[in-house]
């Protein structure tokens, strides 16, 4: 591995924000939790630290701060990291502005931090300026105060600020200090990526050698597959798992994409009845998706056992995945090893290597759609009945989108089934749900056309005599980091 930043995650969104504009700009970094250490720093040879905090005017929680700094590594903290980096210096807190604001900041020039960056108006939801030590002076300063400062005689550096979506300066501030101050060079790319991830796999799969790669039909999944064909060819084998919770057709598309548009050798299992009869009874989204997640690994354990020389798993981990939920020990089966092509990096960082790769549209644009498909949107148990009649109304409700070309503006669009909540409680609520992202991870209902909605609600409700009612969901969401694709 060549060099890299370490972003410590004090706030999730915050730091992927800064994580992706770093690998726009062929900068590599990883991420660490707010929980790490010096020493964990130090374990990956990193050149530096960014401390990447929320920007609510309060100081992050960073416990091991001082174990960061004593790396001797450059650091920067933005946001209310900074806020903590200033106590940690024994500087003291002013208190916040009473509103958002945009603020006209002042930046010492002098720095190699600004090289480029000329004093600029930035907008702060809670500015809170900081009195300083006599071990820092001012390097960022509003009328009101000081908003940023540097550790005299090192380069240990704090902006009460983040970079704003589509800013060049906040980029090139980011750029200035991975570069011009730690010293990283501009080595990142999908080539390296892609050219690593085959050559990864060659040496896992050495003379007769075979893999085998569960595939879903999602980006992840795919470009694992098309990698391992390119560094492996027909020794990789590709295993496609009905769950019987996919949406409308899907299982003939995918089977179709995968065997006769990317030629590969798919072998298909038909667990539907198997994972239904698991799901009987079952009501919690969480038990259910454990269910059905400990059924497929059974299957790909299964089926891997059965092939004698295949001692390779492929697994379309992406680094999201990695960070939200690590791999376990006991998810590996005995005697095989995991390869993850994808593992280090973002949902759109996969879907820009699919295109590289010519994967078909239907790959790389694919809606995100989970392993537990379907069961979770149920709620109430999963029955043969209730998605029968999902897989209509959603079917109705993605065409209608798609005609009317909304779906080019819309992250997910779907329909998600209820038990009619009325006093008779006979028949089924439709839910539907259509979703924008903002400033890549907030999650806003869309407003779509009133007369799509009556398009699709009389669709429904003309082909399901069994739905009673048809609702749209304008609930927000944090995060399309959090479970918006269940």
């Amino acid at each position: 591995m060549r060099d890299l930043v370490i972003l410590i995650e004090a706030d999730s969104k915050a730091c992927r924000s800064m994580a992706r504009k770093l690998r726009a700009e062929h900068i590599y970094c990883r991420i660490l939790p707010a929980s790490a250490t010096g020493e964990d720093v130090k374990a990956h040879e990193a050149r530096g630290i960014l401390l990447a905090g929320a920007d609510l005017g309060e100081p992050a929680q960073i416990p091991h701060l001082d174990s960061l700094l004593a790396t001797g590594l450059p650091v920067l903290a933005m946001g209310d990291a900074a806020l903590s980096l200033a106590l940690q210096l024994g500087c003291s807190l002013g208190e916040k502005a009473g509103a958002p604001g945009v603020f006209p900041v002042r930046f010492e020039s002098a720095d190699d931090l600004f090289s480029g960056i000329t004093a600029n108006e930035r907008y702060i939801p809670a500015c809170r300026c900081i009195t300083l030590s006599a071990a820092c002076h001012p390097i960022a300063q509003t009328k009101d105060g000081v908003l940023g400062f540097r550790a005299a005689g090192k380069s240990v550096y704090a902006l009460g600020f983040l970079p704003e979506t589509n800013d060049p300066d906040g980029t090139q501030l980011l750029i200035n200090f991975c570069t011009g101050i730690c010293g990283c060079t501009l080595w990142w790319s999908r080539q390296v990526l892609m050219d690593r991830a085959r050559e990864e796999l060659q040496t896992a799969c050495p003379g007769e050698t075979e893999a085998l790669c569960a595939i879903s039909g999602g980006i992840d999944s795919g470009v694992c597959a098309v990698l391992g064909n390119q560094a492996i060819g027909h020794r990789l084998h590709c295993l496609f798992i009905d769950t019987g919770l996919l949406r409308k057709n899907e299982s003939d598309e995918v089977l179709r994409l995968y065997q006769d548009t990317l030629g590969l050798n798919v072998e298909y299992v038909d667990a539907s009845g198997e994972i239904l009869s698991a799901l009987q009874g079952v009501t919690n989204g969480r038990a259910k998706a454990r269910i059905i997640h400990e059924l497929l690994q059974e299957i790909i354990a299964d089926r891997a056992q059965r092939m004698p020389n295949v001692k390779v798993l492929l697994q379309g981990t992406n680094y999201a995945d990695a960070l939200d939920s690590p791999l376990q020990a006991s998810a590996v089966p005995e005697g095989f090893t995991i390869v993850e092509p994808v593992r280090e990096l973002f949902k759109d960082e996969v879907r820009r290597v699919g295109e590289d790769l010519l994967l078909p549209a239907a790959i790389i644009k694919r809606q995100p759609f989970p392993d537990s498909g379907l069961a979770l949107r149920i709620l109430s148990e999963v029955t043969q009945e209730k998605l029968t009649i999902l897989r209509e109304a959603d079917a109705i409700f993605r065409t209608e989108i798609e005609a009317a070309g909304q779906n080019k503006r819309l992250w997910q669009y779907y329909a998600t089934l209820a038990d009619n909540p009325t006093p008779m409680g006979a028949g089924y609520v439709i839910i539907l749900r259509a979703v924008q992202v903002i400033d890549g991870n907030v999650a806003v209902a869309s407003r779509l056309p009133h007369d799509l909605l009556e398009r699709v609600t009389a669709g429904i409700l003309a082909t399901q005599s069994a739905v009673r009612r048809v609702l749209y969901d304008f609930t927000p969401s944090q995060s399309y980091f959090s479970n918006e694709a269940n």
